[in-house]
């Protein structure tokens, strides 16, 4: 049996002595007042009783001090509620006193209202405990059998026996009184008894059932997928935390599955589903890969009436991924491409040597002169490349310090402005606070470098680009304000000789990448609030 703030917790007594449950006593009191009592004055004033002799003033004076007795008691149980047992008991007293008090001015022994007695002990069965049960049977008996003693002998001379009844008669009636008691008594213990032993079981049920929903409510927010339950027409009856940090949405928010996932149509037909993915744009504007599976919630009855659906965020899992995927071309590539750069640039030695040597020692016309200079300029662009294609296929290891990586910003804006490419850029940079970083600071000049490159060659007039820092969450990011990068070239443009520009090489980016991995970082290009690219580069901060 479970305690509450309107409950007095006693062992062995069943919980019918709420606040609830004693309010419902007192109006039950007071139809069984207004129906006997009122309506033996109503039908008094019309009619006289041969078998009952009662002034219907008594009556009426029971009745008002009855009512009164109520409206104290409604008092009390409304100011006073932490005092239910001393309540019960005074309300057992005032009913046992009003049963005797009836019975005696009704006749006593010949009254027609001993049955109020039975009231009174099966209330006493049902809000008290089974020895305050006995003691009430017994008050009930002594109270009733005085009575009828007391006016046998005289010694109440507000009523006469009436109708002269025989000693036979009054032993026979106090007989069957007493009897019906002691038999309302037994079985108001036996009732009570039961109605204990079910309420404490539904209890114990009503515990286990909380404790279960609980758990289940424990284990439902804490699951990292998301969890929405709903009808075949979409309206949603359950949705977990996951659900709601995936969606970016509140529980109260979530009302329809259709203003959630407007692209995800389920129903019975297509369950279950195992897995699939879709396309997302949450609450917050941002563009997620959602992988989720479906399936039939079955009631008591083995019918399919709900739908559950479970998903992830795999957004990062597939980012992810095409790093992976990514990293493992670029290393098979740089294998194959620093062999081959080896081999490339031993000849390219030996022919830029032999042409050297031959436009020394030989004279040539014009024409033949300007052949070999396109000889010389075209065999140093070629050991250039090589030699960029060598940095990106097999980078040095970083030797990591510690250094303010925002002096890498001021150094590479200095050296960009002494550069024509930048001769019509706007630079800035969003960062003016130092912050140290493990890293290799020349490697680290280089990939910025290379960005800076990159943004220009893609910037349109008035061209702009931003350099900055975010330190929460340790990442700096080159922002442009060209045309940007499609989805599908976000998917290649870190791969070697991707470019999409007629005169590039496709290897600055690359390096790029090459550069970050070794920092134990990634390298991500997204669209910026100017419409531009944005290439972020994240790795481990000091």
């Amino acid at each position: 049996m479970f305690a509450t703030d309107n409950e007095a917790v006693l062992e062995g007594v069943p919980v019918f002595n709420s606040v609830g449950n004693l309010l419902w006593y007192l109006l039950g009191r007071a139809f069984i007042v207004t129906l006997f009592l009122g309506g033996t004055v109503f039908v008094g004033l019309f009619h006289s009783f041969e078998l009952l002799y009662a002034p219907n003033t008594w009556l009426f004076i029971l009745l008002s001090a009855t009512f009164l007795q109520i409206c104290f008691s409604l008092l009390w149980l409304l100011r006073w509620q932490k005092r239910l047992r001393l309540f019960i008991q005074f309300q057992l007293v005032w009913d046992l006193i009003l049963s005797v008090l009836t019975v005696y001015v009704t006749g006593g022994v010949a009254s027609l209202f001993p049955f109020l007695f039975i009231f009174v002990i099966l209330s006493c069965a049902l809000m008290s405990s089974r020895a305050e049960l006995y003691v009430t049977v017994a008050t009930a008996v002594i109270l009733y059998g005085g009575l009828v003693d007391l006016q046998y002998y005289g010694y109440l001379p507000l009523t006469q026996i009436p109708l002269m009844l025989s000693e036979t008669d009054i032993c026979y009636r106090l007989f069957l009184n007493v009897v019906a008691f002691i038999l309302a008594g037994i079985l108001g213990s036996i009732l009570s008894t039961r109605l204990r032993s079910s309420e404490q079981q539904l209890q114990r049920e009503r515990h286990d059932y909380a404790e279960l929903e609980r758990l289940n409510h424990t284990i439902l927010q804490s699951i990292p997928s998301g969890l929405i339950v709903t009808d075949n027409s979409g309206e949603i009856f359950s949705f977990n935390a996951a659900a709601s940090v995936i969606c970016q949405l509140t529980i109260v928010q979530a009302r329809h599955l259709s203003l959630i996932f407007p692209t995800l149509h389920l129903n019975s037909a297509q369950l279950p589903v195992e897995r699939s993915e879709f396309n997302y744009v949450n609450n917050a504007g941002e563009k997620r890969i959602v992988g989720y599976s479906a399936s039939a919630i079955p009631d008591c009855e083995g019918e399919e009436v709900k739908i559950l659906l479970t998903f992830q965020d795999l957004t990062e899992t597939k980012r992810l991924e095409d790093h992976f995927y990514l990293g493992e071309r670029l290393a098979a590539i740089g294998k194959l491409a620093a062999g081959l750069a080896h081999e490339i640039r031993n000849p390219l030695a030996s022919l830029s040597g032999s042409v050297q040597l031959l436009s020394e020692n030989v004279s040539f016309n014009a024409s033949d002169q300007r052949l070999i200079d396109i000889v010389q300029r075209e065999t140093m662009r070629l050991n250039h490349l090589v030699s960029d294609f060598l940095i990106f296929a097999k980078p040095r290891l970083p030797k990591l310090v510690e250094y303010n990586i925002v002096a890498i910003f001021q150094e590479v804006l200095a050296l960009a402005k002494n550069d024509p490419l930048f001769s019509d850029v706007a630079l800035t940079v969003d960062c003016k606070e130092e912050y140290v970083a493990m890293l290799d600071p020349d490697q680290i000049h280089q990939a910025l470098w290379n960005l800076l490159v990159n943004a220009a060659q893609f910037a349109v007039f008035p061209k702009k680009i931003t350099i900055g820092l975010n330190r929460k969450k340790h990442y700096f990011w080159v922002d442009d304000n060209g045309k940007g990068v499609s989805d599908a070239e976000k998917k290649k443009v870190f791969e070697p000789f991707f470019t999409s520009r007629a005169d590039g090489i496709g290897l600055g980016l690359s390096t790029v990448h090459s550069i970050v991995i070794a920092h134990g970082g990634t390298v991500e290009c997204y669209d910026n609030p100017w419409g531009g690219a944005r290439f972020q580069v994240m790795f481990k901060m000091a």
